[in-house]
């Protein structure tokens, strides 16, 4: 088993240290959780859809725009809808589920690497994910990737545990979990954990083991809890249901993708080195030491019930491989695909984090060894730093441009500038300890900065407010929807059905209808649409909009005047 033994007085003194520490990076997930407007990427889809199921008092087919939605699985709109009867229909109900999942994740990721690498990778590991900037972003946005990824780590979890201790009940949550995993993202609840474990016992030489993981019983658990609603949607909807879902939610879209921009191979790289910053920045050399701690373990252990370090450091590297492998390969490739891998990295990097040495330590063995890791560590300190102050340099011109008067607005980048400086003095004096406190600590002084926040920012998020000017004059007769500035969330906040519309032809149509019509579009958009589509159309109401602004556009910006704006237009 990893880890060394604990005596028992000193086990409730850890455990406390480790309750207070987690408490203490999960507590700005909860700052102001319902007070920002829906967010229109992901966000809207799961508080329109189950406002409209209960408005409809049907909790079987999944909806949204008033219309049935078929290609999205049903466990996360029951979820929300739980949390409307307990809570009434609100963002901040929905927002629960999503930090329950995310609570979920954190202990979950302590629990596997307690398993695997011992407590204090463990909880190294749980800070980790816990201060990575994906997940304190899904938190606030995105209820199904945090579902699925809550489900992905319980189902490792507890068919790793089981299996090791022998433990039928932690073997059957584990199936569970996958079943419940279809019922969150469709097959891929299957497929990555179910694929982890098997190349994990494949590479390790314990293919034999198979029989132990019970994946008969498995199979029949994964069915009685996904199948029953899926034959019920088939019985509602015919059998031409199940193979779009199946086939052309799965297999096509992974082979072919979708309409959206063509991403390539190496996308996932860019995004996981910001996505998971400031860790990211340390998993290729996490990655090389677990791989040297592999080969210098060579065969030991193998076709072993028993786990050893080098069999934890294995599971995580086929984890995140695997995954990213995985996703890589797929033609339709979203940001949010990789955070299930966010477990397996973060306690990667944990463990590089305590095993590595500075060279000066005489009580470690193969000094050359230790003076290349130290040296890798040196170089992603320095890059890491680097990045920090530009960042700040960002947010610094960020708060002077929109917030100039909210003396917490410049709290961020005095955050990241601190801590760049704090790292490289750390590093030069040699204590990789302290560097990952004051990472730890810069990421939760920011997240919770950053909350702190979220009402001054909602000033720049415009869809709320257009959405109320639009319910004040819109009558029941009248057509509403957005051009070309996708704003699904406008069918949350008008309480009716939108359309959308990207080309001038489709508006041209619209307005021939002889009905009124609201639309929401950039500023831009509706000049372009009066002066070279000669369309007619009055502006009702404009307002400043931060979401979505380029990067060449933000460093140009000096004043909320700068911004562009979003408005609502009609056609009388």
């Amino acid at each position: 088993m990893a880890g060394r033994a604990v005596p028992c007085a000193q086990r409730p003194a850890r455990a406390w240290l480790t309750s207070v520490l987690l408490a203490f990076v999960l507590l700005p997930y909860g700052v102001h959780i319902g007070t920002p407007s829906l967010w229109d990427a992901n966000e809207a889809f799961y508080v329109e859809g189950p406002r409209e199921m209960r408005e409809l008092g049907d909790w079987l087919t999944p909806r949204f725009n008033f219309a049935e939605k078929l290609n999205k699985p049903i466990l996360s709109y029951w979820l929300v809808l739980l949390s409307f009867e307990l809570f009434g229909v609100s963002e901040g109900a929905e927002r629960a589920v999503i930090l329950l999942c995310v609570i979920a994740t954190v202990l979950l990721t302590y629990r596997l690497g307690e398993l695997l690498l011992g407590q204090r990778v463990a909880l190294w590991g749980a800070l980790i994910v816990a201060t990575s900037p994906k997940l304190i972003m899904v938190a606030r946005r995105s209820l199904i990737d945090a579902l699925l990824t809550s489900l992905i780590t319980a189902a490792v979890y507890f068919l790793l545990c089981g299996w090791h201790r022998r433990s039928r009940a932690r073997l059957l949550l584990g199936h569970a979990a996958m079943g419940l995993g279809v019922l969150a993202k469709g097959l891929l609840g299957i497929v990555l954990p179910a694929g982890v474990v098997a190349l994990f016992l494949l590479l390790t030489h314990r293919l034999a083991e198979v029989k132990r993981f019970r994946p008969g019983l498995g199979a029949l658990i994964g069915l009685a809890i996904a199948a029953p609603w899926f034959a019920l949607m088939t019985q509602r909807h015919g059998g031409a249901y199940l193979f779009s879902f199946f086939i052309g939610e799965h297999v096509s879209r992974y082979l072919y993708g979708t309409q959206g921009a063509q991403r390539p191979f190496w996308y996932y790289v860019p995004t996981l080195l910001g996505e998971f910053a400031p860790w990211s920045f340390f998993l290729p050399l996490a990655i090389a030491i677990a791989w040297r701690r592999i080969r210098s373990a060579g065969q030991e252990g193998e076709g072993q019930v028993s786990l050893s370090t080098s069999d934890g450091l294995s599971l995580l590297c086929i984890w995140f491989g695997f995954g990213f492998v995985f996703f890589s390969l797929s033609a339709a490739k979203q940001n949010e695909y990789l955070l299930p891998l966010y477990p397996a990295a973060a306690l990667l990097v944990a463990h590089m984090f305590s095993a590595i040495r500075t060279p000066d330590d005489a009580s470690v063995p193969g000094r050359p060894v230790q003076w290349r890791a130290w040296r890798g560590f040196l170089i992603a300190l320095g890059a890491l730093s680097v990045a920090l102050l530009l960042a700040a340099r960002l947010l610094f011109h960020a708060a002077r441009a929109l917030f100039p008067d909210h003396p917490l607005a410049y709290l961020p980048a005095f955050v990241l500038g601190a801590a760049a400086l704090g790292l490289l003095w750390e590093g030069w004096k040699q204590r990789p300890r302290r560097v990952f406190g004051i990472l730890v600590m810069m990421v939760v002084l920011l997240h919770a900065s950053m909350a702190g926040l979220l009402p001054e920012i909602e000033r720049y998020r415009p869809i709320r407010s257009l959405a109320e000017r639009i319910r004040q004059e819109a009558g029941p007769e009248d057509l509403v929807g957005y051009y070309r500035h996708t704003a699904p969330s406008l069918c949350y906040y008008t309480r009716r059905r939108i359309f959308e519309a990207f080309e001038p032809e489709e508006l041209r149509d619209l307005w021939r209808l002889g009905r009124r019509v609201f639309c929401v579009m950039s500023e831009r958009d509706a000049r372009e649409l009066v002066e070279r589509q000669g369309l007619l159309l009055r502006m009702v109401e404009c307002r400043p909009s931060l979401f979505p602004l380029r990067m060449r556009e933000f460093l140009r910006l000096r004043r909320p005047d700068d911004l562009p704006r979003i408005c609502v237009v009609t056609n009388r």
